[in-house]
């Protein structure tokens, strides 16, 4: 093939693919949100053969031909730039069968399945075998991928380009060493802020009327947006105009839903607002994880926990529920929802002890991808560090190691960017206040120019760049984790009254 050729068979072929993946994201939406349980055997099934289409396709030999030939020329930044990640991505499954292949995804779905049970029923032993062989199958996979690096900076890369667990531990030392001492002392001033109310019985239905306000006043379109419920809140893109995103309710905490929202809504605007010629493309689909999630984390903490945000939402969440709000003024709400106290639950955390409870993961994950932590029992080991780290007892697994989907669809490596990503948006927040009147604009029920802020300066690029390529194009510098430790010292420290 000629250069010519060569593009339109890249072109034409990866439409294809983008048929089938979008077929499959509806089946596995449809499998998390509303799909009958008792389906999920034949579902599965369905699945991994879908699955193994679809691989079929990607590994066709003239696709692979085409993306090697144009891999070795000159076309252009964009272009470069598609065929560097589609590259990548093949380099990797084709070290694969197509039965390998489709194993896999079962083994992944099967595990889904227990997961989702044994966290219902509390019970860590339905679960661990899946867990223990998915990480077998983890290691194995990195030893036919690329058995010249350590398995877990294979996994680490996968979802931030370039980042190593060299680079993880000095931001984790960092976290360390500046964090927990500030940590404990909160915990002695816990009688500065009283966040009781927030805990007590607010009905699931009248929950849900009150999500509709938070969706219309952070513009979540329902003509590009879907909204649904799931065991753990996820959000999908589609296609650009095609975001579905999910929440779950807690009856006894008003906060669960509300930032849950606030945080998928920040992913399903990236997916939504990347510049409409990438739709369809490897720069759409291979977003780095970091800046998704630090587009999350800014929406729920940077902008969500603010008293901007609130000034018109907090009366409407009176009306709704007038027997545990109605005493309590806006400036005791917003305290209460920036209070900081050790917890078990790793999405309902704080902004202070966030990044312990990833820290707590990193590490668990490093150590099992070095063979330095045994797989059988894990949920002892993630009891022992939650009572190292934040001095709690896990009182059972539903809230200790069963709590996260991530490992049940062996995202190993992914948790991390979580913390990147929150310490991303401080970073972001630090350049925008100097742009632009974020509390004039939230007062002003405009959250619509924030976004397009972001758009604008980030979102509209999708994978164009790596992390920190692009977050030097915002802000002026690489990734510097400094604003986000000050950020969360002069925060707390203030809140609290600590000298």
């Amino acid at each position: 093939m000629n250069t010519k050729q060569a593009i339109k068979y890249y072109k034409d072929h990866f439409k294809k693919i983008n048929y089938y993946q979008l077929m499959l994201n509806t089946v596995m939406y449809d499998k998390e949100t509303v799909a009958p349980r008792k389906g999920n055997k034949e579902r599965n099934e369905a699945i991994a053969y879908i699955d193994g289409e679809l691989f079929s396709l990607e590994t066709e030999p003239k696709f692979i031909e085409a993306v090697t030939q144009l891999s070795k020329e000159d076309l252009g930044k964009e272009l470069n730039r598609e065929i560097q990640l589609a590259n990548k991505y093949l380099q990797d499954i084709i070290k694969f069968t197509k039965e390998e292949s489709m194993a896999w995804e079962m083994a992944r779905m099967e595990s889904f399945d227990a997961w989702e049970k044994a966290k219902h029923t509390n019970n860590y032993k339905l679960f661990e075998p899946h867990l223990i062989k998915l990480i077998n199958m983890s290691k194995e996979r990195a030893k036919k991928r690329n058995p010249k690096i350590s398995a877990y900076d294979l996994y680490l890369d996968d979802y931030e380009e370039g980042m190593t667990m060299k680079d993880y531990d000095k931001f984790f030392e960092l976290i360390k060493k500046e964090l927990l001492p500030l940590i404990k002392q909160v915990n002695a001033n816990q009688d500065k802020v009283d966040d009781s109310f927030l805990y007590k019985y607010y009905p699931k239905d009248k929950q849900e009327k009150f999500m509709k306000d938070v969706l219309h006043f952070i513009g979540f379109d329902k003509g590009w947006g879907y909204m649904g419920v799931s065991e753990h809140p996820f959000t999908n893109g589609f296609t650009e105009n095609d975001v579905r995103i999910t929440t779950a309710y807690d009856e006894h905490n008003i906060t669960a839903c509300v930032f849950s929202i606030i945080h998928e809504v920040g992913h399903a605007y990236y997916e939504h607002q990347v510049d409409h010629k990438y739709q369809g493309t490897m720069i759409h689909k291979m977003i780095s994880s970091g800046m998704h999630e630090s587009q999350s984390r800014f929406n729920e903490n940077y902008l969500g926990r603010r008293k901007s945000f609130w000034k018109s939402l907090y009366p409407k969440l009176q009306k709704y529920f007038p027997e545990n709000l109605a005493d309590v003024s806006l400036d005791d709400f917003i305290r209460a929802i920036n209070a900081s106290k050790s917890s078990l639950i790793r999405t309902d955390s704080d902004e202070l002890t966030y990044p312990i409870h990833i820290l707590i993961r990193y590490e668990i994950e490093k150590g099992i991808f070095e063979g330095k932590i045994q797989t059988k029992e894990l949920n002892k080991l993630w009891n022992k560090k939650y009572k190292e780290y934040l001095g709690i007892d896990v009182p059972n697994d539903t809230k200790g190691i069963l709590q996260d989907v991530h490992w049940s669809d062996a995202n190993f490596g992914y948790f991390p960017t979580y913390a990147l990503g929150s310490a991303i948006g401080a970073q972001l927040l630090n350049t925008m206040e100097k742009k632009i009147k974020i509390d004039e604009l939230l007062e002003k029920n405009k959250f619509a120019k924030i976004e397009e802020y972001l758009k604008d300066n980030l979102q509209k690029y999708g994978a164009l760049y790596d992390y920190n390529s692009l977050l030097k194009m915002v802000t002026g510098e690489k990734f510097n984790p400094k604003y986000y430790v000050n950020y969360l010292k002069n925060k707390y420290k203030k809140l609290y009254k600590i000298k």
